[in-house]
């Protein structure tokens, strides 16, 4: 049966995974871009907002330089985790009042059972080995009736569907590429049940997209970028979809 899970053959083994994230120096922000990505975590997180049952306790795997425990913090979560391997990211991640941060992968951490409250996923879930792995693992480590968040990018998007195997997606970093229907399934199969799965938006600024165009010659996005310095439109914020997904998922109640 054709389950439409879309995956690159091979797979990079988790040695492969652990080795390319521990060894890479940069963050996943473009220097002048935090301010947007922290409007887009504050996106991101609203998406739980109206289903949590407490705030006491979150976890955000994979947290970069830390923007979604900023926005939970905000929301009144008390105490914040987060994982982040690459230094540069941890190390700015770290300065985030109050959070404890961990160098460690999530297989290789003990947190307890039945801890938290929230756990956050921005774009891990497609970058694993095994996504059900940590999956399971995230379930016992969520209180009853504690959720999920993950983000993931949409193969199913018009913007995939426009650029078939020219899709930026496709890349060393991403094994696994959903859209609604298979990362739904994909969080049931491990005993989640589903609140909601719905695209979301991202905030860039004007020049950031114009020169990150998919499908634009780079030329022309240096050309588009000049011109938007000149008119001193290049910094101005923009919040659109742009090919992405979110699921929020609950641990079912004891």
């Amino acid at each position: 049966m054709n389950c439409g899970l879309i995956y690159s053959s091979p797979v990079m083994d988790e040695l492969g995974v652990s080795t390319l994230y521990r060894d890479s120096r940069e963050t996943n922000v473009s220097p002048g871009e935090e301010d947007n990505v922290r409007r887009t975590m504050a996106l991101y997180y609203r998406l739980t907002a109206s289903h949590l049952r407490a705030r006491e306790r979150m976890l955000d795997i994979g947290c970069d330089m830390g923007f979604m425990l900023e926005a939970a913090k905000s929301d009144g979560f008390k105490e914040l985790h987060g994982i982040e391997p690459v230094p540069a990211a941890r190390t700015v991640a770290e300065t985030v009042e109050g959070a404890m941060i961990t160098d460690r992968f999530f297989e290789e951490t003990d947190y307890p059972t039945d801890y938290f409250d929230l756990i956050t996923l921005i774009h891990v879930l497609d970058h694993l080995y095994d996504p059900r792995v940590v999956l399971r693992q995230a379930l016992k480590n969520l209180r009853p009736e504690g959720l999920a968040l993950a983000v993931v990018h949409n193969v199913r998007s018009l913007l995939g569907v426009l650029l078939g195997e020219r899709f930026p997606i496709f890349n060393l970093y991403h094994h696994y590429f959903f859209n609604k229907d298979t990362l739904a399934e994909l969080f049931r199969g491990q005993g989640y049940e589903v609140v909601k799965v719905v695209a979301t938006r991202n905030c860039y600024s004007l020049g950031f997209f114009a020169q990150r165009l998919p499908g634009l010659p780079s030329p022309f996005g240096q050309a588009a970028v000049r011109g938007l310095k000149a008119l001193h439109l290049a910094d101005i914020p923009i919040t659109i979809p742009v090919g992405n997904i979110g699921i929020v998922a609950r641990r079912p109640a004891r």
